[in-house]
């Protein structure tokens, strides 16, 4: 099962990545690039000082005024070089330039270029180059920077980037899961919603939801609609049923008693068997049907208050036997499972115990992550085989078991709608049958 918030979270964080390292390329490159053109353009207002600085001499030969041009060309290795390479192979260059020469092309007059190179001293100049044609002379003239001081300050800029950069995206992210931590919280709403729901607290879940997650919430409270309106049909089907089968059912007892029967008793038996039968299906089927199951009716069981009259009815009915029906209930006394369903869940397994004890019987009831009851009594208890026919799955205890019947089929089917669990045992207190039921709350 994927996570939609991890994948939000993931897809955001990858998304943040790659701009970052966008930026951070296109800053860089933009850094570099207007520096390159800063100098470039520096270099070209120089490459015009030579040129007005540029002469020939008496004997023809080409020279440059110094006092014209900056100082700093006059300076060895001071990071500010020219050079004018002649087509006749002459070669003039700044006295900055010392013994050193810069391996330049020719270019043809009036094309121009720049790039950067490795120059004196180890210095990375960056390079202006032009062709020109002046005084009948064609020569081209470079003109040089070290780049060295500017380098030492864009990587200053490119460090501060990155952590300026960083911060940034750290915030951006952190605000990013803040987000759709919010957005995802309306989910846990529905989430919350329908665990209230699962516990009867309400009836259908809330439409005060996101956009896009209302029409899975509507499309919910429909099905679940349908789901309450078909199980009300279903009872009052049975309900119905149960009513018309009970006319001929109570013809068919009168005709059992009549004399017309009493010469013929095996087919009496036979015949009251069959209705007894009838009967008690009808009975089985009707009891089922009014199982509400998880979420359904929206009751609560109020153990404090319905153990006492539950306790009260079955000692009234097996007075003859002097019970001693002993319970302890949680401190929460009022659990999250429909009302009636629980009294015929504690019912049927408290009257099975009464109907087998002979004086004492205990019922135990425990709520953490899921409801636990416990009811054992003091009775015979079951052989080893029966209570392997009790557990299996499936198996009609009514046909299996003589005495552990209706009730405990209707107790097991109960159980299973509610997804839950119920072991036969031995009972290590007092000797008779114990029952544990363990439902998912």
């Amino acid at each position: 099962m994927t996570s939609l918030k991890r994948q939000l979270r993931f897809g955001l964080a990858s998304g943040l990545v790659l701009l970052f390292g966008l930026l951070w390329w296109g800053g860089v490159k933009s850094i570099h690039s207007l520096t390159d053109h800063f100098v470039a353009s520096r270099l070209a207002h120089d490459a015009e000082t030579v040129l007005a600085a540029m002469r020939l001499d008496e004997s023809e030969r080409p020279a440059v005024r110094w006092r014209r041009i900056g100082a700093i060309y006059d300076q060895p290795l001071s990071g500010h070089y020219y050079q004018i390479n002649f087509s006749d192979g002459k070669r003039v260059s700044s006295r900055s330039l010392w013994d050193q020469q810069l391996e330049i092309a020719p270019f043809a007059p009036g094309s121009q270029g720049q790039w950067r190179m490795p120059g004196p001293a180890g210095q990375e100049l960056l390079v202006w180059v032009a062709g020109y044609n002046k005084q009948g002379k064609v020569f081209t003239l470079a003109v040089a920077e070290d780049m060295t001081p500017l380098n030492q300050q864009v990587e200053k800029f490119e460090w501060l980037f990155v952590i300026i950069m960083l911060a940034i995206t750290l915030l951006l992210f952190v605000s990013q899961q803040w987000i759709v931590g919010s957005a995802l919280q309306r989910l846990d709403w529905v989430r919350q919603d329908m665990q209230r729901l699962a516990r009867g607290e309400v009836q259908a879940l809330t439409t005060d939801v996101p956009l896009e997650v209302g029409p899975l919430v509507e499309s919910f409270n429909h099905l679940l609609g349908l789901f309450q309106q078909r199980l009300e049909h279903s009872r009052k089907g049975l309900g119905n049923l149960s009513h018309a089968l009970k006319g001929p059912l109570s013809l068919l007892q009168q005709q059992l008693e009549s004399e017309a029967l009493q010469n013929h008793l095996d087919l009496k038996a036979s015949m009251q068997q069959q209705v007894d039968r009838v009967e008690q299906l009808m009975e089985r089927e009707m009891r089922r049907a009014r199982i509400a199951g998880t979420g359904i009716s929206g009751g609560h069981f109020d153990a404090a208050k319905e153990m006492p009259a539950l306790v009260g009815v079955l000692q009234q009915i097996y007075r003859d036997k002097s019970l001693s029906i002993n319970y302890q209930i949680p401190e929460k006394a009022v659990l999250p499972v429909d009302r009636e369903d629980m009294l015929e869940l504690l019912g049927n397994l408290l009257d099975n115990a009464c109907k087998w004890s002979e004086g004492k019987v205990n019922c135990q009831i425990s709520q953490s992550d899921s409801l636990d009851i416990l009811v054992e009594d003091d009775g015979p208890g079951v052989s080893e085989e029966a209570l392997v026919q009790l557990a299996e799955r499936g198996v009609r205890l009514d046909e299996t078991i003589d005495g552990h019947g209706l009730g405990l089929a209707i107790t097991k089917d109960m159980i299973k709608l509610y997804g839950g669990e119920i072991i036969f045992t031995h009972s290590a207190e007092l000797g008779g049958l114990c029952v544990r039921v363990q439902l998912p709350l």
